[in-house]
């Protein structure tokens, strides 16, 4: 069979198809978690051929992965912007650990209340990277992104800014967004004492 020698989804149309896909996917991991994923279901909110999901990707996991690097990308512009228009001088230890909290958690659109449902795709993709090894590089370049952000908040808040302190920070987060997910309660104010008690206990 004669090829035109043009990688599959280059074209404008096609562009747009597995954008739609990968999009769809992100959609339904946040939705439903990863386990939920299916060719088909990608396909019906897609509104596209289910031959389109292996046309433009090798696989289910191929797919997965980059609907992941596509969410990740999204959390990391978001988490960015928030950086962007904070203080350069972070004073208290309750807007320091607010700061940490908007570049931690920062959801795609950056509404607050969608936290609970992204935590649970958030902290659901350290579960798959355990599963799925070839999740493991786009979790772990995630987690740089962030620990880079973090020592840059509490630069500007006075603290020590070590990578070390940055992932102690981002524990003391994901501990406490774990916890209150499983509890069934609104995660953010939970976190936001939980990192306010740590702040205190490095400003001393």
């Amino acid at each position: 069979m004669p090829t035109t020698g043009v990688p599959r989804g280059t074209s404008a149309r096609g562009q747009q198809r597995r954008q739609a896909l990968l999009e769809a996917a992100a959609e339904l991991i946040i939705e439903d978690g990863f386990s939920a994923v299916s060719h088909r279901g990608i396909a019906q909110r897609a509104e596209l051929p289910l031959a389109a999901t292996t046309y433009y990707f090798a696989s289910l996991d191929d797919l997965l992965e980059q609907a992941l690097r596509h969410l990740a990308a999204s959390w990391l512009d978001q988490a960015r912007s928030r950086l962007a228009q904070l203080p350069a001088h972070l004073n208290g230890q309750r807007r320091l650990a607010e700061a940490v909290l908007l570049v931690a958690i920062a959801t795609p659109d950056g509404d607050e209340r969608d936290a609970g449902q992204d935590g649970l795709a958030l902290y659901e993709r350290y579960l798959e990277a355990g599963r799925r090894p070839h999740l493991r590089t786009v979790v772990a370049a995630y987690n740089h992104e962030v620990d880079l952000m973090l020592r840059e908040v509490l630069r500007r808040g006075g603290l020590p800014h070590d990578v070390r302190t940055a992932r102690l920070l981002l524990a003391q987060v994901d501990g406490a967004m774990l916890r209150a997910l499983a509890e069934g309660v609104d995660p953010v104010p939970v976190a936001l004492a939980a990192v306010t008690d740590l702040v205190r206990l490095l400003s001393r």
